[in-house]
């Protein structure tokens, strides 16, 4: 009685750790500051992108705030998405998330960063 007291117990606390680092916030993957304003910058992310990737529309959680995911689309448990900040001026702040735990997507990374790049005319 007490093993199987003791093995549930166990199965519980796995349980909850699990949950837990999946609610985590996941790190940027990388940050970049661009001279371009808000609304701009939203847009060019959010437009369509080459065959090899899904974007969806922008949603925005607050003001001054927007997520845009981006996926490749024969990946699409690679789950990843900008966020997009409004700062002062025409600026705006581009964070790059990444989720799960597929591993060797740094090319996909680069691709995004590319693709931000892009919209700030770099």
């Amino acid at each position: 009685m007490v093993k199987k007291v003791f093995v549930s117990a166990a199965i519980a606390l796995a349980a909850a750790a699990c949950q837990t680092q999946q609610n985590q916030p996941q790190p940027d993957v990388w940050t970049a500051n661009y001279n371009v304003a808000f609304d701009v910058m939203v847009a060019c992310l959010a437009a369509p992108p080459p065959p090899a990737y899904q974007v969806y529309a922008p949603g925005y959680p607050e003001a001054g705030k927007a997520r845009i995911v981006f996926i490749p689309a024969n990946t699409p448990q690679a789950r990843s998405e900008y966020i997009v900040l409004q700062m002062v001026g025409n600026n705006s702040m581009v964070s790059w998330k990444r989720f799960g735990s597929i591993r060797g997507l740094d090319w996909l990374d680069g691709e995004a960063r590319k693709r931000a790049d892009a919209c700030a005319g770099m």
